[in-house]
């Protein structure tokens, strides 16, 4: 076939050109590449992990401070500096001499209290979240006042209201049954 044929050719003649270069890219570069990846990788690690410390403490509280050109996370109980991530040898006065102490960055709280006040949960647990198939079949836009009646092509009417039972024809109902 011509077109196979073609390609291969093509893809012989790049390889031959440029070969030798890619060779080298992939001998000498491939080491600081990879260095990037996990470094860029381990900044999100620490600051995921100062937050988690940060949260296990009363009023804690995280901080990013760079010592040269490398991210440390400050952890904070209150104003008194506890931690760094990752640990250092240089002290935390000294990270913290030219820091701005009002961008520390609180853990989201959760409230267990709130959740147990709401009415009809009776404990601290989320309720389950439904499953994928579920979530799938659910209209993009709901429209609760809105329903589809079978058979009518997808028109929609609005639901019939039920009529508000007042005690007086609660009584009367009871009074002829």
């Amino acid at each position: 076939m011509p077109g196979k044929t073609r390609a291969f050719t093509h893809a012989l003649r790049l390889g031959v050109k440029y070969g030798p270069m890619a060779y080298e890219a992939a001998k000498y570069g491939r080491r600081p590449a990879q260095a990037a990846a996990h470094g860029s990788l381990n900044r999100f690690g620490l600051k995921r992990q100062a937050l988690a410390h940060a949260a296990s403490l009363i009023n804690g509280s995280a901080l990013r401070v760079f010592h040269g050109d490398k991210q440390v996370w400050v952890v904070f109980t209150g104003e008194l500096p506890v931690g760094t991530h990752p640990k250092m040898n240089v002290p935390i006065a000294q990270l913290l001499q030219h820091a701005d102490l009002s961008r520390r960055i609180r853990p989201r709280a959760v409230v267990p209290a709130a959740r147990t006040l709401m009415p009809g949960r009776s404990s601290a647990a989320p309720a389950p979240r439904p499953s994928l198939a579920a979530r799938l079949r659910r209209p993009t836009m709901r429209r609760p006042h809105l329903r589809v009646l079978p058979g009518r092509g997808g028109r929609t009417t609005a639901p019939a209201r039920p009529v508000p039972v007042t005690s007086d024809v609660a009584d009367h109902v009871r009074r002829e049954a």
